[in-house]
Parts: structure tokens; C-alpha cells; sequence
């Protein structure tokens, strides 16, 4: 729309507009990022790329398996730079799990969960802004095929893959008619879908993706052998096994005595997610040059990697609880040095498969179906500092 495309222009200060995205892929820009409609993102993606343009995607990265195979395909050929901007990998009970699981002080990976409640209440303005007329045929995206918000909590931690899944929905009958599978593009009936995943490491995975519930907020928890991270409304608790320092399983007796000697302990976390800005003082100033010194970065954690972040970066408006400027960040960083961000394609297909063969476990009752491996990037990329390695 040529009213909102000047509208828009004028409000930011942009002096460059294009009309289509075919004229920008025309163009000598340098990159691309898309936030159009999540259906739409898989194949923008692949024409920017083909078109020599780095490319910043919202999520999901795609709808369909097919769709993900040609994106990773058309990434490995290119050589470009492919970022998802999924906020979950750096909201703050994520980092902090993140590095220590990295230590291993959760031990092995036992169970996780990621959920995303969001209330249809709170979508019907977006899906008519972005739908038009005809909103409510694609407000039924299903569930499923926005899992990222939940499944980087587990596995932006982990850096596993979901490898099956049993998935299980709730038939929508609310009056709206948002969900009628006659009057939706995908003919999806559900508006809230469970599934239950195995992982590559051994362990499980519950996501949640609910849109018509009385529930709100993302949630995760990670549980390991040795320690757990546990999440309700405005709480997260720190549960850890704590052993004597001569500890060890010799005999019967060494066994009967573990219920005492074998502490388990607790800790209150949910100040992790408080969201008030970090100041930069002589007390955390570390190993950062001195003129960061009462810099503040508004809207972030103390539990997230603030110190990653640009002095310029300071006193610039954040949202989604601290993470676009992290995402901002990495993507800059990322095309600037031509390297693999956190959020590169293979992880990406590593958040995204497994709620596309979810919906469709879903839509068959809740089969027990396999879930592919979109594999590793290649071993000579060179990639930002913070970018971990994918588990197999």
C-alpha cells in the first residue's frame, strides 16, 4: 500500500522507499530483512538470497519442510548470511540457563519445556492489520507453525535437536469463527496444540502453543541429572543436587545414606527477569573501555549479556523483554564480518521442523512421527564468538 509505505517514511526518516520486493532484491542494498507475514517468510528468504542480499527473517523461518530444505540449500550455496530474529534465544531465563548448562552444572539433559500462550483476544488487531478484509482465513495460522518462541527455549540451551514428536490439539469452537476449517487457509481446526518430542541427547520435550487460552507469557523449564530450572507466571526457581565432597556409591550402606548426605537445594531466580536496564559502574565495567561508564541499556536483564551490546547502543529503546537489540546486534556483527550469527539457518530448521511435523502428528491423531535433520554448517565458516556449536 502505497499510503502506508509513505506514511511510515515520513514518521522514520527514510528518504529511500521501494514498492515491492522485487524492486528491493533490484536494488545495491546489502541486506534485506522481512517481517511480513509468517507464511510468506520461507520463500522471501530464498528470493533474497538468489537475488545476493543477506537476509534477516522474523520467525517462523518457514511453513513447510520443503520450504526449509530449499532455505538451508540456498544459504549453503550462497555463502550469505541468514539470520532468524527469534527473541526467546536471548530472553534472560535462556542466557542464564545457557551458560550454566554450558558448564554443566545441569549434568545431562533430562526435560524441557517451552510454551507460548497467546490469546487470540490479542492477535485479532495484528491479523487484520496484516490480513485485510479477509483477516480471519489466515487468522488460523496453526499453532505449530510458530513454535520458535518455545522450542529455542529448549534447545537455545541445549543446541540438540528434536528428533520425534507426538502432537495432540484442542478443536476450537469459539463464536469468532477464527478456527472453522472451512473458512481457513490451512483448514486448521486447532487452536491449541500439545506435542511431546524425544531428543537427540536422550532426553524430552514438552511445547506448548496455545491461542485460546487463559494463560499468558512464555514459560520454560530445563531439567537436567544434576539441576533444574523451573518457570511459573513471575517465578523461576533454581533446584540443585548438592553432594558431599568425599561422596561415593560403595557399598549398600553408601546407598542408604544418600537421602542425607544428598542435599537438595533451592533458590528463587525470578529476579532474573526484571527488566529495569543495566547502568554501566565501576563495579561492572569489567573488562569494557572506561567510556561505557554510565552508559545504561534500557529495557534488559542483568542475566542477559549486556556487555556484548555497543556503547551506542545505550538509551535506545528494547522490547520483548531485552532481546532486540542482541538480535540487532548479531546480525550486524554477523553480515559486517560475513560469519554464522547464534540464530543461523541450521538452527533455525532445528526450531522450526519440529512444529511443522507436530501440526501434522496433530492433524493425524496424534501419530508418532520422525522429524528430519537439516545437519550442521559447514565446519569452515567462520562465525561470531558468541555462536555455539550444534550438538549431533
Amino acid at each position: 500500500r502505497a499510503d502506508r509505505l509513505a506514511t511510515e517514511a515520513a514518521r522514520l526518516g527514510v528518504r529511500q522507499t521501494f514498492d515491492s520486493l522485487e524492486s528491493l532484491c533490484a536494488s545495491d542494498c546489502d541486506a534485506i530483512a522481512l517481517f511480513t507475514q509468517r507464511w510468506l517468510h520461507g520463500p522471501q528468504a530464498v528470493q533474497a538470497l538468489r537475488a545476493g542480499k543477506h537476509v534477516y527473517s522474523a520467525v517462523p523461518a518457514a511453513v513447510s519442510l520443503e520450504e526449509l530444505a530449499t532455505l538451508v540449500e540456498t544459504v549453503s550455496a550462497t555463502g550469505l548470511v541468514y539470520m532468524l530474529g527469534e527473541t526467546s534465544y536471548y530472553r534472560a531465563q535462556t542466557t542464564w540457563c545457557r551458560e550454566k548448562f554450558a558448564r554443566g552444572e545441569f549434568g545431562r539433559f533430562v526435560y524441557g519445556e517451552g510454551q507460548y500462550h497467546h490469546d487470540m483476544a490479542h492477535f485479532y488487531a495484528p491479523y487484520m492489520h496484516s490480513g485485510g478484509d479477509d483477516w480471519k482465513r489466515t487468522a488460523s495460522f496453526p499453532p505449530m507453525l510458530y513454535p520458535t518462541h518455545s522450542t529455542a527455549f529448549v534447545l537455545g540451551v541445549t543446541f540438540s535437536r528434536m528428533t520425534e514428536v507426538c502432537c495432540f490439539g484442542y478443536l476450537d469452537d469459539h463464536p469468532d469463527g477464527v478456527f472453522d476449517p472451512a473458512l481457513s487457509d490451512w483448514a486448521n481446526p486447532f487452536s491449541n496444540q500439545s506435542a511431546l518430542f524425544r531428543t537427540a541427547d536422550g532426553g524430552m520435550a514438552r511445547i506448548n502453543e496455545f491461542r485460546r487460552v487463559g494463560a499468558g507469557d512464555g514459560r520454560m523449564t530445563i531439567m537436567g541429572t544434576l539441576a533444574a530450572y523451573e518457570e511459573q507466571p513471575g517465578q523461576g526457581v533454581h533446584t540443585w543436587l548438592e553432594f558431599p565432597p568425599d561422596f561415593e556409591l560403595r557399598d549398600d550402606d553408601a546407598y542408604r545414606g544418600a537421602m542425607r548426605t544428598v542435599k537438595l537445594q533451592r533458590e528463587d531466580v525470578s529476579g532474573i527477569r526484571s527488566f529495569g536496564g543495566v547502568e554501566v559502574t565501576e563495579e561492572n565495567l569489567g573488562e569494557l573501555p572506561r567510556d561505557y561508564l554510565g552508559c545504561k541499556f534500557l529495557g534488559v536483564s542483568a542475566a542477559q549479556p549486556w556487555w556484548q551490546l555497543p556503547r551506542e547502543f545505550a538509551g535506545v529503546p528494547n522490547g520483548h523483554d531485552g532481546t532486540h537489540v542482541f538480535l540487532v546486534n548479531d546480525f550486524v556483527r554477523a553480515v559486517a564480518g560475513n560469519c554464522l550469527p547464534p540464530n543461523h539457518v541450521w538452527l533455525a530448521a532445528r526450531y522450526n521442523a519440529p512444529g511443522i511435523v507436530a501440526h501434522e502428528s496433530c492433524r493425524r491423531g496424534g501419530e508418532l512421527l520422525p522429524v528430519p535433520d537439516y545437519g550442521l554448517p559447514p565446519a569452515g565458516w567462520d562465525r561470531l564468538p558468541e555462536t555455539f556449536d550444534l550438538q549431533p
